[in-house]
């Protein structure tokens, strides 16, 4: 049976016996009144109970039948009080109401995590378009937002980025309120079949002054503790000898100091071990993909020739292990460069499965005149994608070309 997760409190239940919400519509088979809004408690409790009180006036909200409605009428259930039929699934833990089509396909959470300033935001928003126009045409792919709150989401993205050419603001603490999941269906070809697979992906973005402490943290591990995946993202400008490095006049703007990658990488396995995701050895068994952002910034500390300069071309729609390997040893090189390789040992204590990466989402640096807004040229995005890919390669949800023997040095198998 078909095992859901909420991508909202990462709740599991079986997909039979989730909920439904009823429309209260006017169109009743039976002819009789239509329901009236209730007070919905539990999701008011879930989201904090801060909005005003009309916004937690939702639809009755009902059990499953017994049977399998999908089987069917299209995962239709009738309200037990006024006869419609609603589609509408809820989480049977917090209320709230799931994509359609969420119900149907498996999911895979993607956790993303780092400071505040390393980009997080933004690195989303350049890792959908990317899904949706270069990688997707090489690997057959589409990619669509799920849900009315994630499609909202997802065109003030696009537009604000893409459009106007502004970058996308801070994520909300949890302090001050709820943030919301986006959730997206990835549709890939079958491998040597026909048809589709969908796979629903969930990004919850944490921000950056959540992970300031364990403590702090600590709200966030249930969701950790459910991600199929983490991505980290690693500013190299929060880094002494990188700082140094680049040349004060005309260099990027520094960011001002936060929460080093260190500490939360070490924070979210001390969570993760605590909620039983640590191994015989105590690693960490959750893939831990760790992606250095802003390469852009780097270029005058890279070699001409550095992998971490160009896109990968994904040949024939398969991710390439060697190309990763690549890229993995060059990042670990200047890791040890530029903080004697603590980050890195680090890692390879708290984590069983874990490859570096480096990425620029915009290609070049905000202008200095404008720091809240994209490059005039747009966008020009280098290896965005490449952390999802491999972790979706490990799940054999993408076609994957293996290198002869694998690498050395702590790199996922």
């Amino acid at each position: 049976m078909t095992t859901v997760i909420c991508p909202y409190c990462f709740e599991r239940s079986q997909a039979a016996r989730l909920p439904y919400r009823c429309l209260m519509s006017r169109t009743g088979l039976r002819g009789g009144t239509p329901c009236d809004p209730e007070r919905d408690d539990l999701w008011a409790g879930f989201t904090g109970g801060t909005a005003a009180p009309s916004a937690y006036m939702r639809g009755p909200v009902f059990p499953a039948p017994r049977t399998m409605p999908w089987s069917r009428g299209g995962g239709r259930a009738e309200c037990p009080r006024c006869g419609v039929a609603s589609p509408v699934r809820v989480c049977a833990g917090c209320h709230s109401d799931l994509p359609s089509d969420y119900c149907s396909q498996d999911s895979r959470i993607i956790a993303l995590i780092g400071a505040k300033a390393s980009g997080k935001s933004t690195y989303v928003s350049v890792l959908v378009n990317e899904l949706r126009h270069r990688v997707g045409q090489s690997y057959g792919a589409s990619l669509a937002a799920m849900g009315d709150e994630t499609q909202r989401r997802d065109r003030e993205m696009a537009e604000d980025l893409y459009e106007r050419l502004r970058l996308p603001g801070t994520t909300r603490p949890a302090a001050t309120g709820f943030n919301d999941p986006l959730l997206y269906r990835l549709s890939l070809p079958r491998q040597g079949r026909d048809g589709s697979r969908h796979t629903a992906l969930v990004f919850f973005d944490a921000a950056g002054e959540d992970l300031k402490s364990a403590e702090a943290l600590n709200r966030y591990t249930q969701y950790l503790s459910a991600a199929d995946g983490i991505v980290l993202l690693v500013d190299p400008l929060q880094m002494g000898a990188v700082r140094d490095a680049l040349p004060g006049d005309g260099g990027p703007p520094m960011p001002s100091r936060e929460t080093p990658a260190l500490q939360i990488a070490s924070d979210v396995a001390t969570q993760l071990r605590s909620h039983g995701k640590g191994g015989s050895r105590g690693r960490v068994d959750t893939p831990l993909a760790v992606a250095v952002t802003k390469t852009d910034t780097l270029r005058g500390l890279l070699d001409p020739h550095s992998p971490l300069l160009r896109n990968t071309p994904h040949a024939g729609g398969r991710f390439d292990e060697v190309d990763r390997l690549a890229v993995h040893e060059e990042t670990r090189s200047l890791l040890e460069g530029w903080d004697s390789g603590a980050l890195w040992r680090q890692l390879e204590r708290d984590y069983s499965t874990v490859s570096l990466f480096g990425l620029s989402a915009l290609g070049s640096p905000p202008p200095s005149d404008a720091p809240a807004d994209a490059p005039p040229s747009g966008p020009q995005p280098v290896r965005v994608e490449d952390p999802l890919l491999w972790l979706l390669g490990r799940r054999g949800l993408i076609p994957v070309a293996k290198p002869p023997r694998e690498g050395t040095g702590g790199t996922a198998a």
